[in-house]
């Protein structure tokens, strides 16, 4: 899936604060997910790159961004954390220097949920010597790949801070609402599996 695609729905989900649209629009998205992309993107949807039960923890800190952020841009460290100590938002930062960025790649390859799923969980199987850089290399192509608004969501997600107001029984409403399940039903394989993920995948089933 487009990662395009995933962003319609966090801008959808941004602009209401009333539990019950959160839930129409997760439920009415549910349905359209192949099965093979369902686990994905109930992660993404919760902004995480592992289920609740994974403990791997992603390690990219603020500082890190900042360095993603300016080698994809070409602006300074600096000029990156003056803007964020404004806006307070890293993503928001991401969005608004991307918009500046020099001249980008004509046959720039369209960003999908897999491909960031998978650099994202990468990251948190690096060590050792050089483990800083490819960790920047891996959010930074990214990033590349994204359009101002994606790389807004991209960092925010690298960051586990994705700001769409998506609460655990909003995801378990529009599940049960999307595969006409019982809730009860929903939240007890969600209490034996640990990964909405999951209990969305065996629920369309």
């Amino acid at each position: 899936m487009d990662f395009r695609t995933l962003m319609g729905i966090y801008h959808a989900l941004e602009k209401t604060s009333k539990r019950l649209e959160k839930t129409e629009i997760i439920a009415d998205f549910l349905k359209k997910i192949p099965d093979d992309e369902v686990e994905e993107v109930m992660c993404l949807l919760q902004g995480r790159a592992f289920p609740q039960w994974d403990e791997r923890k992603i390690g990219f800190s603020s500082k890190l961004i900042v360095k993603a952020i300016a080698k994809v841009t070409g602006i300074s460290s600096s000029e990156v954390e003056n803007l964020w100590s404004k806006k307070g938002d890293l993503g928001t930062v991401t969005e608004e220097v991307m918009k500046k960025k020099k001249q980008t790649t004509l046959a720039q390859e369209k960003l999908t949920t897999t491909k960031v799923i998978q650099n994202i969980r990468k990251l948190a199987g690096l060590e050792g010597e050089g483990t800083v850089e490819r960790k920047v290399a891996l959010v930074a192509e990214l990033l590349s790949a994204a359009s101002p608004e994606e790389a807004r969501f991209v960092v925010r997600t690298v960051l586990e801070d994705l700001r769409v107001g998506v609460a655990s029984g909003v995801l378990r409403d529009a599940i049960a609402k999307a595969y006409n399940r019982d809730v009860k039903e929903v939240e007890a394989a969600f209490h034996m599996k640990s990964d909405y993920g999951e209990v969305a995948h065996l629920a369309k089933k």
